[in-house]
């Protein structure tokens, strides 16, 4: 007789969230919210964001990723809902950038 796999949506949601919170914060927005309808609530949850360091997603200097890297801070920090207690970021920031950061 055949194993049957385990019902991974049975998880309890905090095992969930402690497993997504391993995550970077480029893989939660890129990634994970997009698994299931599960790990998006999980992935939306402020909870989830209130340390984002952007330190970790330098990979490249080109215009195209500034940009993008912006578009990630600001999708970050939105997500947070105010409760954003951590945050670090590298030598790309701009004053508007520090701006829309202080304001949310």
């Amino acid at each position: 007789m055949a194993k049957k796999s385990p019902n991974w949506l049975l998880m309890p949601d905090e095992l969930m969230e402690n497993i997504l919170q391993r995550l970077n914060s480029v893989e939660k927005i890129r990634s994970a919210g997009k698994v299931c309808r599960t790990w998006r609530r999980i992935c939306k949850d402020p909870a989830m964001w209130k340390v984002v360091d952007i330190n970790k997603w330098r990979d490249g200097s080109d215009t195209n990723y500034k940009l993008e890297i912006e578009m990630l801070t600001k999708q970050a920090v939105d997500l947070s809902c105010g409760e954003l207690i951590d945050f670090s970021i590298g030598g790309f920031c701009t004053d508007d950038l520090l701006d829309y950061i202080v304001l949310r």
